[in-house]
């Protein structure tokens, strides 16, 4: 064991950080009514988001304040007594009734003569027009994978052979064996902080959980952390120059494919973005990531 291990294994079974630490949780576990409900604060539900990660307890927690939510949208609601709905219809009926003005009457005659009339031959080169606009986007869909497409070009060599990969895998793990940064940070100032477009993965069930900078390779990188299906899942968001540098990333890109990896348990899916380029990173085989997240 490395002496920051044993530092870090004494503080655990240390009694006052032990107590703290109880402390935290039982008040954690207070919230999740509040977290079920959609109630809090985006910073304080976003910690509980990267809390549930970890905890399977908070975790049977939610579900139990779930199906109690439920349990009460279902139940039946009790007639008012007649004693109580004669009192409210005799102080309704004792109030003045309300006036209201008629609404002022409309030209129509005016209208037609401003709005001129399309006519037939216009109004279906419009809709031509626009059929083929809807198919370009269809094709180019399809050739690129769909936004969440599974066509992924399968790395033949070691993960260590591409350093990007590499370097994303390790700080992966080193993400996932610690406690993350904090709240998710301002997306503005990851984006000033590397200089790339950064929009976050929007999916169902797909939730952001934080944000952060790092280096990969030795160029700047923004991390983005997901929660999804109550496992974490990492991106990052590296510089074009560093994206393109080895040539089994530009092969894939070429062939309109992402590139995968596996690395252990570790799967790994690299595509390009408008001005940058994103390695998705979490437990699980690169097709699935790729056809559930990627874009």
């Amino acid at each position: 064991m490395s002496e920051q291990q044993g530092q870090r294994a004494w503080r655990w079974n240390d009694p006052a950080q032990e107590a703290e630490r109880r402390a935290q949780h039982e008040l954690l576990i207070d919230l999740l009514g509040a977290y079920v409900d959609e109630e809090l604060p985006p910073e304080t539900a976003s910690q509980l988001d990267a809390h549930l990660v970890g905890c399977a307890r908070c975790r049977r927690e939610v579900q139990l304040q779930l199906a109690v939510r439920d349990s009460l949208g279902t139940t039946p609601v009790a007639p008012a007594r007649p004693a109580l709905r004669d009192r409210i219809l005799a102080a309704t009926t004792a109030l003045p009734q309300p006036t209201v003005a008629p609404p002022a009457p409309i030209d129509f005659h005016v209208e037609d003569a401003a709005v001129p009339r399309r006519s037939t031959g216009r109004r279906l080169a419009l809709w031509l027009v626009a059929a083929i606009v809807l198919l370009g986007a269809v094709l180019a869909w399809r050739a690129l994978g769909g936004p969440g497409g599974s066509r992924v070009t399968l790395l033949a060599t070691p993960t260590t052979s591409v350093p990007l990969l590499a370097s994303a895998a390790a700080d992966f793990r080193r993400v996932a064996s610690a406690d993350l940064p904090g709240p998710a940070r301002d997306l503005e100032a990851v984006r000033a902080a590397v200089g790339v477009p950064i929009e976050p993965i929007t999916r169902p069930g797909v939730r952001l959980i934080g944000a952060w900078t790092t280096t990969l390779a030795g160029e700047p990188a923004a991390v983005l952390a997901y929660r999804w299906d109550d496992r974490l899942v990492v991106q990052y968001i590296v510089p074009e120059q560093l994206f393109f540098r080895h040539p089994a990333v530009r092969a894939a890109v070429a062939s309109h494919r992402r590139l995968g990896a596996v690395d252990g348990t570790v799967g790994l899916v690299a595509w390009p973005l408008a001005a940058a380029g994103s390695v998705l990173v979490g437990e699980g085989s690169p097709e699935r990531l790729s056809g559930a997240l990627a874009r």
